[in-house]
């Protein structure tokens, strides 16, 4: 059993596997984040930062005498390095734990929120107004890689009681327009 209970790296897997057993594979539409998403937020940035705390802490040591001060600058450089590599580790998390499942009877979106929070949303497809594609960004063109919007009728109570429809929204989908088909197919045969 793990310690933080919303964090379980085999989750996506459980929960496909689930799915695959209820409805058959091939009634299953399995999407998740992009390697571009990876490349771009987790990798380069990682490299990055690693890149320059190397080179300050190289330069801190060959360039200062004094010990104590040496000691703190070091310090001062990883606590520096912490800081962006807390905002990689949350994109990672997204990139390995945010998901949606489509089976023949709802649509279902994982997000994880860091290690001690996971929000799924569940939308019956019947309940699907539209769904869209959003393009936008020069990577995101050359890599074919964009957002996809799921649009429901029933949604949550807003202040005045009244039901707001709910915008399921999922960056970095790699060829959304395939996907988004596949979708609207499996919603026409509802």
């Amino acid at each position: 059993m793990w310690i933080i209970s919303t964090y379980d790296p085999k989750f996506q897997k459980k929960t496909m596997r689930k799915n695959i057993e209820r409805y058959w594979e091939d009634n299953i539409i399995h999407i998740t984040k992009s390697k571009l998403f990876f490349l771009t937020k987790v990798l380069i940035p990682m490299i990055f930062f690693t890149i320059i705390l190397i080179i300050l802490l190289t330069l801190v040591v060959m360039y200062i005498d004094v010990s104590w001060l040496i000691i703190t600058l070091v310090l001062i450089l990883i606590f520096w390095w912490i800081v962006p590599l807390s905002r990689i580790i949350k994109f990672y998390l997204d990139y390995k734990m945010d998901f949606i499942i489509v089976n023949p009877n709802m649509l279902i979106r994982y997000n994880q929120q860091w290690f001690f929070k996971r929000i799924s949303k569940t939308i019956e497809l019947k309940d699907i107004r539209s769904t869209s594609v959003r393009k936008s960004g020069f990577l995101q063109s050359l890599f074919n890689d964009w957002t996809l919007v799921f649009l429901s009728e029933a949604g949550e109570m807003d202040d005045d009681k009244k039901e707001r429809a709910w915008e399921v929204v999922f960056r970095y989908v790699h060829h959304p327009d395939k996907v988004n088909s596949e979708v609207n197919k499996m919603l026409l045969k509802n």
